[in-house]
């Protein structure tokens, strides 16, 4: 039983002298109280003063937003949502404003607004015509402070469109038009082909009015089935790139049906091309003996080293001259002129006596250098040399035959018609003609010069010349790998250049009389076709037989063609160009069979060249 005043609560007791004494207080104990308090109060301003105390965590503000898509093309809506949080008074029912600073822009501007839902969410869905960032700003309200959201960004790719008619016909060029939104004119787009697993670029053209473009892509055989196109715009500060496609269905055309018919079942090669788009194939990348195709080649590399108008000298030539003697032999020295005779040397011989030459102590001899001797190509018959081609020297003289017969002395026959022709104008010989490799350190005493290249190549390709054909091979094989001319350097020198233009072939000659030649008709019409664009190309392609000229005298009437025939027992060629009617353009073909009748051959290539001038393009 507790006594009367006892309040319930321990009284204070301090220790002394080793017993408890009431209402005693400590002094030690009093100090060590008093500091701990002033610690706390210290701590607790130092938080006050340094560390601001948050809303309280609940209270907290944030306001999200998020673009779904974040990329877009033109005239597609983007949705912008997102959530205020900002405690239960302050995010039902907030005016919530969407803001955009477009690409370029300085300043952002409103693009909409609304209000918050019970959750404090809210969205907008705009169709947005540039690229641009965005975000969600709150207004401050009646005990509510203004908030925004953290910006977003959206990607606008500006809408490409293709528009094309379809089906189409192999061959035609029909017109596809591209347009851009927005306007973008002045701006250039890119049209392009889907060739395999890669694009390859058809055209590039700038956007005109109402912010479209035209093409006249040409569609060929390659492209029959569905044609893959791709339209491109590559984009700026305010739109991204854009792109569209389209596939176009290329049906085979009349004329294309048609000769599908003439060369069923038969080993013929087909190829026409047009500013380099293949309008026909068929067994084109088949090797195929090309007879005197191959005079094609020869003419178009020997064009490309030396020029249509390359003229081709014979010099008369002397070691020592003094006061109107030549003292020693007078020689003459060939380059290559295939149709050096009798026209052409009486000309030297006027030359000469101009120069005021009066005697030769010597003779006059024919040189046979620089151009080797040589005979025969592998894949020659045995008969060639004796009935094909006579023997191909650079000193030519009467197509080195007499009376029908080939001969192997052709440079000692134009040295004894000179000799007579400057005996006949009074110039004294001092002994017979003679033949010989020329010596070295010849002074050039008078010389005649050919007809133009264009000219000689236009005889040759005509009539089918052999002998011209081995005498330009060998001059071509010099002039590329140096002397002597010889027909395997001739070969080689047309092959180096067919590889050189991106096509393999396989040549020992340059006249097309081997039966190892090998060639494939879509090879020889890119070379045609690539020859166009050369500053030669019109040369060659008036050098070749038009309809009654040459090989073409009875074949190919009311056809505007220009072409090179080649035959070889069992072999048969046609190529060159022909005019296409409907397009008015020329096309390179070529058409190489084997195992046919040569008259078999001839009416299938007629009847292919009439179908392709009248219904190509």
């Amino acid at each position: 039983m507790r006594g009367a005043g006892a309040s319930g609560r321990r009284p204070r007791e301090a220790r002394a002298g080793g017993r408890w004494v009431r209402g005693a207080r400590s002094g030690v104990g009093i100090s060590l109280r008093r500091r701990l308090l002033r610690a706390a109060w210290v701590s607790v301003i130092s938080v006050v003063l340094w560390h601001p105390a948050p809303v309280a965590a609940a209270g907290e503000v944030t306001a999200t937003l998020a673009a779904d898509p974040a990329r877009i093309v033109v005239g597609e809506p983007v949705v912008l949502s997102g959530v205020l949080d900002a405690g239960p008074s302050c995010t039902t029912g907030r005016e919530v404003v969407l803001e955009a600073l477009p690409a370029g822009a300085a300043s952002w501007s409103a693009q909409a607004a609304g209000t918050t839902d019970a959750a404090g969410a809210f969205s907008f869905a705009v169709p947005p015509s540039t690229s641009g960032r965005y975000r969600a700003t709150f207004p401050a309200a009646a005990g509510c402070s203004a908030v925004s959201s953290p910006e977003v960004g959206v990607e606008v790719a500006a809408r490409v469109e293709l528009a094309a008619p379809s089906p189409v016909r192999a061959g035609a060029c029909p017109r596809v038009v591209v347009s851009v939104e927005p306007p973008k004119p002045g701006s250039p787009v890119v049209l392009e082909r889907r060739r395999g697993d890669r694009w390859v670029e058809l055209g590039t053209a700038a956007l005109g009015e109402g912010s479209r473009a035209a093409f006249r892509p040409c569609l060929g055989f390659d492209d029959l089935g569905a044609a893959p196109l791709r339209a491109s715009w590559p984009g700026d500060r305010a739109n991204a790139a854009g792109s569209a496609q389209l596939a176009l269905e290329v049906l085979r055309a009349a004329w294309m049906v048609r000769v599908d018919g003439l060369v069923a079942g038969r080993a013929v090669s087909v190829a026409v091309a047009d500013d380099g788009v293949f309008l026909y194939r068929h067994l084109d990348a088949t090797p195929r003996t090309p007879a005197s195709n191959e005079k094609l080649l020869l003419s178009m590399a020997i064009l490309d080293e030396l020029g249509p108008d390359h003229r081709i000298a014979t010099r008369a030539a002397a070691r020592r001259v003094e006061d109107g003697v030549v003292l020693g032999d007078l020689w003459i020295v060939g380059g290559g002129d295939p149709e050096l005779g009798r026209a052409r040397l009486s000309l030297l011989a006027d030359e000469i006596r101009d120069a005021g030459i009066r005697r030769v102590t010597g003779s006059v001899r024919g040189d046979t250098a620089p151009f080797a001797r040589d005979w025969w190509a592998p894949g020659w018959r045995w008969y060639f040399p004796r009935e094909e081609v006579p023997l191909p020297t650079a000193l030519v003289f009467e197509g080195n035959a007499a009376g029908g017969v080939h001969v192997a002395d052709p440079e000692r026959r134009a040295a004894a018609f000179l000799t007579r022709r400057l005996e006949a104008l009074g110039v004294q010989i001092g002994g017979p003609p003679g033949v010989g490799r020329a010596p070295s350190g010849l002074e050039t005493v008078a010389e005649v010069a050919s007809r133009p290249l264009r000219a000689i190549l236009a005889r040759m390709d005509r009539t089918s010349d052999n002998l011209a054909a081995e005498v330009l091979g060998k001059l071509l094989g010099a002039a590329e790998l140096g002397p002597p001319g010889t027909i395997a350097k001739g070969a080689e020198a047309i092959r180096d250049w067919a590889a050189a233009h991106g096509v393999r072939v396989r040549a020992f000659d340059a006249s097309g009389l081997s039966y190892r030649d090998r060639l494939r008709a879509g090879g020889l019409v890119r070379l045609l076709d690539a020859a166009e664009e050369e500053p030669w190309g019109e040369a060659l392609r008036r050098a070749l037989a038009a309809p009654g000229q040459g090989t073409l005298e009875h074949r190919l009437a009311g056809v505007e063609v220009r072409a090179k025939t080649g035959t070889l027992s069992g072999i048969s060629a046609l190529s060159g160009w022909v005019w296409l009617e409907r397009q008015g353009d020329w096309a390179a073909f070529s058409i190489l069979s084997a195992g046919l009748p040569k008259l078999t051959a001839v009416r299938i290539e007629d009847a292919i060249v009439r179908a392709v001038a009248a219904g190509a393009r």
